[in-house]
Order: C-alpha cells, then sequence, then structure tokens
C-alpha cells in the first residue's frame, strides 16, 4: 500500500503554537496520528536503505521517462530543480518545508539555492532525527530548523516566508481549511506554495474504472515480474481497500486527498499546475517496480503503460492522481 513519498535549512526561527482546539473534522484521533507518524518515520529509513524500487515514485525509469518529462519537460529535471529554474531566479530569506520526512526536500533546496534557510516540521519523531541527522551529514544543518509538530493544528506568525513548500504529505492533512489558512497567513504576500501532491480518491477508494484498468495492465506482467519486493508471495490482483483497513494501516492516508485542489483554490492563485498521471501506475507498480526496471521485457511493458495512462487520461475515462502546483498567495497585505 506504498505511496508517493520523494521527494534543512534554517536560522531559529519563531517557534509555532500549537492550538489546544481541534480544527476541522476530528476523525483522526491523537492515537491515529501517533500510528501515522511511526509508519511514516520507519518508510523515511527504509528509503535510505533500501536498493530495489518498490514503487512507482522510487523507479528511476519512471521517473526520467515518465513524471519528469510530464513535470518539466526534461527527463534529467526532477520536479524540485523545475519549480527553482521557474519560480526562484534568487532565493528566499526564509523558506517553510510542511511534512519534511526525511529532509530530502530541504537539503536539496538549499542546493537549488530555493531559500536561504529552512524550517521544516514533520508528525513523525523518528523522520525528524533522520532528516537532522542527514542534514548534518551534509553541511547543511546550520541552515535547517526542524521540529515535530500536528500539522493539523500549526498557527504561524504572519508573513514570515518566502515560500512554502509540501511534497507527499499534504494528503495527510484532515483539517485542510485551518492549514491552508495557517499558509496564506505565514507567506509573504508575493509568497508562493508550492506542492507535489497524491490528489486522487479519498482513503484509497479507487473509481472502477481505475480498477478494471488498472488490473488488465497487471495481467499483461509475467509471474516471474510480479514478485513482491516488500514481501514474499506474487502479486495477483489489485483490490479497492475497505475504510476500515485505511484506519487501521494509517488513519491519515489520503483522508481528504481527493478535495485538496478544489479547496486550495479558495486561498491561492494556482499559476502552474502539472500533472503526472500515476492514476494506473502507482497502482500497478507498487510492490513490483524494481522487478520492470532491469529486463528488456520489463522496460518494454513500463512504455507501453506510460503510453496506455495517457491515452486514457486523455480521453477522460480516468483523472490525473498526481500534480505539482505553483499558486500565490491570495492574502491582503497586513
Amino acid at each position: 500500500m506504498g505511496l508517493l513519498s520523494t521527494l534543512k535549512r534554517f536560522f531559529a526561527p519563531t517557534s509555532p503554537t500549537i492550538s489546544s482546539a481541534a480544527t476541522g473534522t476530528d476523525a483522526v484521533t491523537a492515537a491515529g496520528l501517533e500510528m501515522a507518524g511511526a509508519h511514516w518515520g520507519k518508510q523515511a529509513r527504509a528509503q535510505i536503505e533500501q536498493i530495489k524500487p518498490g514503487s512507482w515514485a522510487e523507479c528511476p525509469i519512471v521517473i526520467a521517462e515518465y513524471m519528469n518529462p510530464l513535470i518539466s519537460g526534461r527527463a534529467e529535471v526532477g520536479w524540485l530543480e523545475a519549480v527553482a529554474r521557474e519560480h526562484f531566479k534568487s532565493p528566499v530569506a526564509r523558506a517553510l518545508s510542511l511534512g519534511c520526512g526525511g529532509g530530502g526536500l530541504e537539503r536539496h533546496g538549499l542546493q537549488l539555492k530555493i531559500a536561504t534557510a529552512f524550517d521544516a516540521y514533520d508528525v513523525s519523531p523518528d523522520a525528524v532525527e533522520l532528516a537532522k541527522s542527514l542534514a548534518f551529514d551534509s553541511g547543511q544543518s546550520a541552515s535547517i530548523n526542524y521540529a515535530v509538530a500536528n500539522l493539523n493544528k500549526l498557527e504561524f506568525a504572519a508573513q514570515q516566508y518566502g515560500a512554502v513548500f509540501a511534497s507527499q504529505s499534504l494528503h495527510h492533512i484532515e483539517a485542510l481549511e485551518h492549514y491552508f489558512e495557517q499558509v496564506q497567513k505565514t507567506l509573504l504576500p508575493d509568497g508562493l506554495f508550492i506542492f507535489n501532491e497524491f490528489v486522487g480518491p479519498n482513503q484509497f477508494q479507487w473509481t472502477e474504472a481505475q480498477l478494471y484498468h488498472a488490473n488488465r495492465l497487471l495481467a499483461k506482467v509475467p509471474e516471474k515480474l510480479r514478485q513482491m519486493i516488500r514481501e514474499p508471495g506474487v502479486k495477483h490482483r489489485i483490490e479497492r481497500p475497505t475504510v476500515a483497513y485505511m484506519n487501521s494501516y494509517d488513519p491519515t492516508e489520503a483522508i481528504r486527498s481527493k478535495e485538496i485542489l478544489p479547496i486550495v483554490e479558495k486561498y491561492f492563485s494556482i499559476i502552474s499546475r502539472k500533472d503526472f498521471g500515476g492514476t494506473l501506475l502507482h497502482l500497478v507498480l507498487d510492490n513490483i517496480a524494481g522487478n520492470l526496471s532491469f529486463s528488456d521485457e520489463g522496460l518494454q511493458l513500463l512504455r507501453e503503460f506510460f503510453a496506455e495512462e495517457q491515452r486514457l487520461i486523455a480521453s477522460g475515462e480516468i483523472e490525473n492522481d498526481f500534480t505539482v502546483v505553483v499558486a500565490r498567495n491570495n492574502a491582503p497585505d497586513l
């Protein structure tokens, strides 16, 4: 049930305050957030240790031949570099990263001169410790400030940041309205909110069209390439998980993912949106992606799947489940 989680910096920031009152709906309990934090802390470390790609977003062929061309137009230019080239001709003084995980965005962002420094927050103490360690190893720890926080309840001071980033973390937010209000508030008047996100069905309640076409593509993969990477066994079929299962696995997973784009437009003006599919590839390649990357047969199938997903999106039969958005602050000057 892997999901894209790809993809630190600062002088001392203003410490955010945590609201004692719940914001938005309260389906995700404190115990659920602790469960999610522990899960994604383990995932952050597993990504460092993993050799064979287990998901579409970790597969170099998928990234170079599918994702990057859709986002940047060039195989060798990833999403963050594309954003840096287009929107950051000079670094902002301070940027904010929400849901930082292992800290890859912040470290890369400093290298790309997106910002002089970053503040970064994540619900997982383990992920934050890993991010601190990796920032120290890369010699960037003086430019990144890390802290553990519940992003559903964080409150920020006004007009603190030239840019706010979220990479595969926004779909874990239940209190979207509060979150967007705080991002809008803490951005400078001309600041940018940039996110790389899953915006598909809430809690992975896949559409009938998704399931039909994903299973049709999976059936084309020979059994030897359907041996699962994360655990023993063969991948036979893609199913829609029950909501009960999702709540037991990670109650924050895609909790309001389908609502992200409609709600964000109430707070920000979208100036760039680069959709990059994933509607079928995310499902088909989960737990087997690496198997298809190292043989002519597997590469041929991958390229066939790339074309088929884009054909179905163009026809309107399925929608894009992943996107990179650059949005400008709509808040009036304070």
